[in-house]
């Protein structure tokens, strides 16, 4: 799961502090929200939502990765043998070629 509201906010040519100043938080508030590090809680998703003029449900992609998940593959990743890191970066050649063909 991933929070889109960078992406939604740049989309209205809103800065972070704009967006703050709309929803009546800090520019850091809205800075730990967009990397993933404070929770979205219910009524702060409304309230953004409604700042950005778009359903609540908009904000999350709930078909992306879990960031805990990216940061321990990315973790694994550093801790592997070059020769290892050679077999991961050949499986993701593989996979984006796989996506792409679906994509296509």
């Amino acid at each position: 799961m991933r929070v889109r509201i960078a992406e939604l906010r740049k989309e209205r040519g809103m800065t972070q502090d704009d967006l703050a100043q709309a929803i009546g938080m800090s520019r850091a508030f809205v800075a730990h929200i967009e990397i993933g590090t404070r929770q979205l809680s219910p009524r702060k998703q409304k309230t953004i939502a409604d700042a950005l003029g778009v359903d609540p449900t908009e904000l999350i992609d709930f078909d992306a990765p879990d960031p805990a998940d990216e940061r321990r593959l990315i973790e694994a990743f550093r801790a592997a043998s070059p020769d290892q890191r050679r077999a991961w970066l050949q499986m993701a050649d593989v996979l984006s070629a796989g996506a792409d063909k679906q994509d296509g």
